[in-house]
C-alpha cells in the first residue's frame, strides 16, 4: 500500500512539474498570457519579458543592453497569421559613437535569423524587421538579438555595453 502511495505522489509531482516547451527550455518565460506584444525596457513591469542581457536599470530608469540579448513577446492572433513587424526602439549615445559607429543589429527567432539592420549614427533609432508568419506560430516568441560591436570595460566599468534600449514590439506589416 506505501508503494502504491508513493508511486502515485511520484506520478503527480512530475505531471505537475512539467512547464511549456519554449525555443530556449533553460529560459524562464511569463506564461503566454501574461505576455504582451509591446515592452518598455525601463519598466519594472516588464522585466520578465527582458530574458538575458541586460543590465540593472540606472539611477535615472533606463538601461544599457549587452552585445547579445533576448527578448519573449506575446504574439497576436492577426499577426500569426499574416506575419509581423519586429521594432525595437533604442539610443545609440553620442559619448559612445567611436565604439559603436557603423553597429549592425540581428535578431533571431527558432534559429532563423532576420535581415540585419544598421544604424546610420548616433541618436534615437528603431530597427525594425520583417517576420514571416511561419516564424510566428505559438502564442509567444523568443526573439535573440546580436550587436555586432559594443563598448568595452575601461577603467572601472567592468560591463560590456551594448545600446539603450526602450521598447520592443510585435506589430501587424505596415501597409505599403
Amino acid at each position: 500500500m506505501r508503494r502504491a502511495l508513493a508511486l502515485a505522489a511520484i506520478v503527480v509531482m512530475a505531471t505537475a512539474c512539467r512547464q511549456a516547451r519554449h525555443p530556449h527550455p533553460e529560459l524562464t518565460v511569463e506564461e503566454p498570457e501574461e505576455l504582451r506584444p509591446e515592452i518598455d525596457a525601463s519598466s519594472p513591469a516588464d522585466e520578465g519579458q527582458l530574458l538575458m542581457g541586460f543590465h540593472p536599470r540606472e539611477p535615472a530608469g533606463w538601461r544599457w543592453s549587452e552585445p547579445q540579448f533576448t527578448v519573449a513577446l506575446a504574439v497576436s492572433a492577426g499577426v500569426r497569421e499574416q506575419g509581423g513587424r519586429l521594432e525595437f526602439d533604442f539610443i545609440l549615445p553620442d559619448v559612445a559613437a567611436g565604439d559603436l559607429e557603423g553597429l549592425t543589429i540581428t535578431a533571431r527567432i527558432h534559429g532563423h535569423e532576420l535581415p540585419a539592420w544598421r544604424a546610420p549614427g548616433p541618436g534615437t533609432h528603431t530597427a525594425a524587421f520583417s517576420v514571416p508568419a511561419a516564424l510566428l506560430q505559438e502564442q509567444e516568441v523568443i526573439i535573440d538579438f546580436s550587436l555586432d560591436r559594443f563598448i568595452p570595460p575601461r577603467g572601472a566599468e567592468t560591463r560590456r555595453l551594448g545600446v539603450i534600449p526602450s521598447r520592443f514590439r510585435l506589430v501587424a506589416p505596415r501597409q505599403r
